[in-house]
């Protein structure tokens, strides 16, 4: 019994390093996760290692085809616009249900990490922006006071970080004044709404931050930003 609970905090330690290296983009898409090289680098059987890889292609991270080792789950450009779609309606119920229920001290949390958010930005802090961008949002999202949306609205932050590390890797080496000018634009008048408890400008601000994040992400994947993603060729091909 002991063995066995030994080998599921293996396997979750094991987990939450892969996941991570996934998001950072530290594993790029279509990289091989090798079982031989992943038992080297953390020392153990097996058995922990197959376990991470079968949790890991459950969240939809990863994937495992006949013949072949698992490999980290390529970026389609379907699969990008069903996330923006997503994540825009989601975040705009969760935004205006935070603008009539955020609490003082709620509030008082967000103003904090976005102090944070524009010190990072300063610096180039890549990881401290991705991390506490996240926060913000989360922040933010524990106003509306709704469970089922809050794990909702997670899944999609989450889901959203791999986009934010693929973009703010290709920013610091292209336009990144320009990139943090406009999260920190966007978060401020997102707060000042939220202060206000204006649920109609906190949807407008939150539809244009969504819009400005995808924007960006097309820019890095050398795509055109589809205007509907109803339109997007590949989506359409998907739904056919």
């Amino acid at each position: 019994m002991a063995k066995r609970a030994a080998t599921k905090v293996l396997a979750e330690d094991i987990y939450d390093s892969l996941k991570e290296d996934i998001l950072n983009s530290v594993l790029e898409p279509e990289a091989v996760l090798d079982e031989v090289n992943l038992m080297a680098r953390f020392n153990v059987s097996r058995t922990p290692v197959r376990e991470a890889i079968r949790r890991l292609i459950a969240n939809g991270m990863v994937n495992m085809e006949p013949h072949r080792s698992a490999y980290v789950k390529p970026l389609a450009v379907a699969e990008i616009a069903d996330f923006f779609e997503a994540y825009t309606l989601v975040q705009r119920i969760v935004f205006i249900l935070s603008a009539d229920r955020i609490t003082k001290a709620q509030l008082d949390r967000a103003a904090k990490i976005q102090e944070r958010l524009e010190a990072a930005c300063k610096v180039q802090n890549i990881k401290a922006v991705r991390d506490l961008n996240l926060q913000f949002h989360s922040a933010v999202a524990d106003g509306c006071a709704n469970r089922y949306l809050r794990e909702s609205y997670a899944k999609l932050l989450e889901d959203s970080v791999r986009l934010s590390s693929l973009l703010l890797r290709f920013t610091v080496d292209t336009d990144w004044r320009a990139h943090a000018a406009g999260i920190l634009r966007d978060h401020t008048k997102i707060f000042a709404a939220l202060a206000r408890h204006d649920a109609r400008t906190v949807a407008q601000h939150s539809d244009q931050h969504v819009q400005f994040f995808k924007e960006q992400v097309y820019r890095a994947l050398e795509k055109t930003t589809p205007k509907d993603a109803l339109l997007d060729p590949e989506y359409a091909r998907k739904r056919a």
